[in-house]
This record gives C-alpha cells, sequence and structure tokens, in this order.
C-alpha cells in the first residue's frame, strides 16, 4: 500500500504549460531550450470512471507522445494519474497510480524505455475542475506528464 508521502504527484517549480499539453507544446518545448521541469495536462487523455484502461479514442495522444519522446531520446518524464472526487482517498490514491502505470505501459509498448519514465499517484488532491459535475469529474479523471529532465 502506497503512503501518503509517496502519493504526491506535485513537483515543486514546475511550472503549467501555457496549452494544455499540446503533445505539439510537448514536442517544441522538448526542442528549446527551457529549463525542466515542466507539467503537461494531456488534452485527449482521460478515463472512465474507476478504470484505469487507456480508451482506443484516446490511442492517437499516446502514439503522438511516444513519437516525440522518442525524438528527444534523453528525456525522462514523471506520469502523474488523477482520480475524481468519489470513492475513499486510499481507493482514489490507487486508482491514480493505475491510471500512470497504464499511460507507462502503454508508452513502452510503443518502444519507449521504461526507465525513462516514472509514475505517481496525486489521487483526488489536484483537481482541474469542480467535481459537483459529470464533466468536472470526467476532467480530473486524467493524467499529467512532468519533463523532469530533458
Amino acid at each position: 500500500a502506497a503512503t501518503p508521502a509517496s502519493v504526491v504527484a506535485s513537483t515543486a517549480g514546475a511550472p503549467r504549460s501555457a496549452a494544455l499539453a499540446g503533445v505539439s507544446g510537448l514536442n517544441t518545448y522538448l526542442g528549446g531550450t527551457d529549463a525542466a521541469p515542466r507539467s503537461f495536462t494531456f488534452e485527449k487523455l482521460k478515463f472512465d470512471t474507476a478504470k484505469s484502461d487507456i480508451r482506443p479514442a484516446d490511442a492517437g495522444e499516446i502514439d503522438t507522445i511516444a513519437t516525440t519522446l522518442k525524438q528527444y531520446g534523453t528525456a525522462k518524464v514523471r506520469i502523474a494519474g488523477y482520480a475524481d472526487a468519489r470513492g475513499s482517498d486510499a481507493a482514489n490514491a490507487a486508482l491514480g497510480k493505475s491510471r500512470a502505470d497504464a499511460v507507462k505501459a502503454a508508452l513502452v509498448a510503443k518502444g519507449i524505455d521504461g526507465g525513462r519514465i516514472e509514475t505517481v499517484s496525486g489521487g483526488a488532491a489536484d483537481p482541474v475542475d469542480t467535481n459537483a459535475t459529470a464533466s468536472g469529474q470526467a476532467e480530473n479523471r486524467r493524467t499529467e506528464l512532468v519533463v523532469v529532465s530533458h
């Protein structure tokens, strides 16, 4: 079981990307000279309630990110998985980690070295939208990618 200390997904000093993880934004960032760390939120990659499977509709975003990471072979990333506020803290922490691990597995399946990808859970601790509506909950069931070094 994860201890609360291991469920921290924030990265001190990591500014949010100006555009949502425009995978194009990731490519531009990795090709530039801005310092790491930098956080990106995927535009498309969301999860169904209580699930950590990558949906077929989101596979294209995984493909694009894998292509970008292949192009910048020294970049190391952290994938943080999140949940909406329904469920216990422990269940949400486990679900967030499971979602991050699913993204990592999908990237590894596309040829990215797993040693370049760390996974963590943010549970329900850092919502990007309200948990009072179904659409807000859907936005909170997400993963974020933090470029740790490049």
